[in-house]
């Protein structure tokens, strides 16, 4: 007795079926990597949609350049005066934050958020 198995691929978004050549889109968005399948229909509406934000993006090279970068004190002259202004924004908003060394992330990420 023969055995014959057929593989069909169907579209995420409306359900379709894709030809078996149809690869796989991949994007990521806000630091995480998604893929989806798609028709070729789809595909280029999504184009079209992401196109005005590819034009004013710029590529980012390695893993952790996805993630969101937030402001940090550095060096520079005003690092003390950001550090106070954040410490004293902290302390307002019920936030424990350390009277010296370095604020925490995600008191630095509140503080970029809220200003």
């Amino acid at each position: 007795m023969a055995k014959k198995t057929i593989e069909k691929f169907f579209s995420d978004i409306s359900g379709e079926e894709i030809e078996s050549g149809t690869p796989t889109l991949t994007f990521a968005f806000d630091g995480t990597t998604y893929e989806i399948d798609v028709t070729d229909k789809e595909k280029s509406e999504i184009e079209k949609a992401f196109a005005p934000y590819i034009r004013a993006g710029r590529k980012a090279s390695g893993a952790g350049n996805t993630r969101r970068r937030t402001r940090r004190s550095s060096g520079s002259s005003n690092s003390g005066s950001q550090a106070k202004e954040v410490r004293a924004w902290a302390k307002e908003q019920g936030i424990e934050v350390p009277a010296r060394g370095r604020i925490p992330a995600e008191v630095l990420e509140k503080y970029n958020a809220a200003n």
